[in-house]
């Protein structure tokens, strides 16, 4: 659509999409300057499909009274019997009959930087059956050391609250001041005084 003006007998044209089409275009760079700048979230997941050295196992468990000198007997190992997704999954036992224990596997993130930063945390966690009486509880860390004993570890909830796969979620923020790395760990207490297993699967981390 065009306006007619009339100036010194002669017609002068004016385009009145001129304005809109030179804003649109601006807001478009804009846009796609801020989408460009602006840090994305880093995003870190495992499924354990594959044999990673990102995580390893630790635990905080007292002496076997049966054999003098020994932890009590506690294993984490990557197995194909139960997977909530994909082949394969954490397998996470522990001997609890000494109604003491706790055990994890954990990771080192390099961060590149300190600072604040947005923590989300996320992943599945495998129980037989569900039990009003609080078996074992599901626990986490999140920090710049690494963790080593039981009072290090939040709790995130009943680990029998179902039977079958329940999520687990926890988010934080976290100043990490100078420290340009972050410990994470994600594990299982003992609160009831018998054996457990459980499974561990589709971890899931952002960082923002």
């Amino acid at each position: 659509m065009s306006l007619l003006s009339f100036r010194g007998g002669g017609i002068v044209l004016k385009n009145i999409y001129a304005i809109p089409i030179a804003l649109a275009v601006i807001a478009t760079v804009i846009c796609a300057y801020l989408i460009l700048t602006i840090p994305k979230p880093k995003v870190i997941y495992e499924d354990f499909e594959t044999e990673g050295e990102e995580w390893s196992a630790d635990a905080d468990v007292p002496l076997d009274p049966m054999n003098p000198g020994k932890p009590v007997k506690w294993e984490i190992e990557r197995t194909a019997h139960n997977a909530r997704s994909g082949n394969y999954s954490l397998k996470m036992f522990i001997d609890g009959k000494l109604d003491d224990g706790t055990i994890w596997i954990e990771r080192k993130i390099d961060l590149g930087k300190g600072g604040q930063i947005v923590f989300d945390l996320s992943f599945w966690f495998w129980s037989e059956q569900e039990s009003f009486n609080t078996i074992a509880v599901v626990c986490a860390y999140v920090g710049t050391k690494n963790p080593e004993v039981e009072g290090d570890f939040i709790v995130l909830g009943a680990a029998n609250e179902v039977a079958g796969w329940k999520n687990y979620a926890y988010r934080l923020e976290l100043d990490l001041g100078s420290s340009e790395e972050l410990w994470v760990a994600v594990g299982v207490s003992v609160r009831w005084e018998t054996e457990m297993t459980y499974y561990l699967d589709d971890i899931r981390i952002e960082l923002g």
